[in-house]
């Protein structure tokens, strides 16, 4: 089976866990900016980061918000998370931004499966 040229970066890091959360968003404007097919996968924790009531971090942290929100400007229209970790988390789809989809575990495991890269933080 073809695997499409799609860079997928899986995000497991919360809003306020260090620096992992940002530096995937980094990579995922970086790979835009070059012309890459870029695709984000939220789980875990991750999906907090698609929440659009955020706090600020720890002093002298900057907030992802922002970012996740600029991210349709580089034609990432789509922020893809996992159902199962959303519901364990007691969230519901309409308490996501705007853009945010909820994938099944079928769902995900295709998305992986057809991405030919595949990025973890």
């Amino acid at each position: 089976m073809s695997q499409s040229d799609t860079l997928l970066i899986v995000i497991r890091s919360a809003p306020h866990d260090g620096i992992r959360l940002r530096e995937s968003l980094d990579v995922l404007l970086v790979g835009a900016a070059f012309g890459r097919s870029v695709v984000p996968l939220f789980m875990g924790q991750g999906v907090l980061a698609l929440l659009p009531d955020q706090k600020p971090g720890a002093p002298g942290q900057k907030p992802t918000l922002p970012i996740i929100q600029m991210l349709e400007m580089y034609d990432i229209d789509t922020l893809y998370l996992s159902d199962d970790d959303a519901k364990a988390q007691g969230l519901a789809p309409t308490d996501f931004v705007t853009g945010a989809r909820m994938l099944d575990a079928g769902q995900i495991q295709a998305l992986l499966h057809d991405a030919r890269h595949v990025l973890t933080f």
